[in-house]
């Protein structure tokens, strides 16, 4: 029976991400909008670019539905699967959906993989009379081999 050949990337619709991410998302079905795959190729490095970063959730998700047609079949394995996907997740992959047909009805498997587009942590501001005490880099490499030699406890070679 057929198989999903390219990854499904969906998003959910309450999420707000930066715009130069350019994600141009679609209606897909509940609380979620899917992200053509051109969009989807160097996510990562336009989050990052951004500030943002795409983290994933690590674990597959692998859920089944049953249908009497294979659209039915798939939409109820997705619903399953998508209402398991936490809120700290705002997107997530559809990497896997397997179809199988039966006399009566239709079996759908899928996986999907939760996945967060967030903001990168801050880094720690430095305060600036701390910052003051920081010697330049300059100050540091003319002093070098004056700091070497007095902790390893001996003199400067002449």
């Amino acid at each position: 029976m057929p198989k999903l050949n390219r990854p499904v990337f969906l998003i959910r619709i309450d999420a707000q991400f930066p715009v130069g991410l350019k994600l141009t998302p679609r209606k897909f079905r509940k609380g979620w909008e899917s992200v053509p795959l051109s969009d989807v190729r160097g996510l990562g490095d336009r989050a990052e670019v951004c500030g943002w970063q795409l983290v994933s959730g690590g674990e597959e998700l692998l859920k089944g539905g049953l249908g009497n047609t294979p659209d039915a079949a798939t939409a109820r394995a997705l619903d399953l699967a998508l209402r398991q996907i936490s809120r700290s997740f705002n997107a997530v992959r559809v990497q896997y959906i397997r179809l199988q047909k039966y006399p009566w009805f239709y079996l759908s498997t899928v996986a999907v993989y939760p996945q967060a587009i967030q903001q990168r942590p801050a880094a720690v501001a430095v305060r600036s009379d701390v910052a003051a005490a920081v010697p330049s880099q300059d100050d540091v490499w003319s002093n070098i081999d004056q700091l070497f030699f007095r902790t390893a406890g001996t003199d400067r070679p002449s």
